[in-house]
């Protein structure tokens, strides 16, 4: 699945992550990208993820960063839906 974090929440996490944790492995492989929203340029960052590593960063936000739920939730249920 792909975990989609604006910039700012992700840098956000990232910092408060434990470098030596998995979850900061999987975040620091991000993939920042930039598109076009409403006539403007955004940044996001991507996160490939496994279902388990995606769970493993809900449960992490949710204790550190609740600003990065949002994003793994809407993720998690996509790729359900899929």
């Amino acid at each position: 699945m792909v975990i989609e974090f604006p910039i700012d929440n992700y840098n956000r996490f990232l910092t408060l992550c434990d470098p030596a944790s998995r979850e900061y492995e999987i975040l620091i492989n991000g993939l920042i990208v930039r598109r076009s929203k409403d006539g403007r340029n955004e940044r996001v960052v991507e996160i490939f993820a496994q279902k388990q590593d995606a769970q493993l960063l809900l449960v992490l936000a949710n204790k550190i960063c609740p600003i990065a739920v949002s994003a793994i939730t809407k993720a998690m249920s996509l790729a359900r839906a899929v």
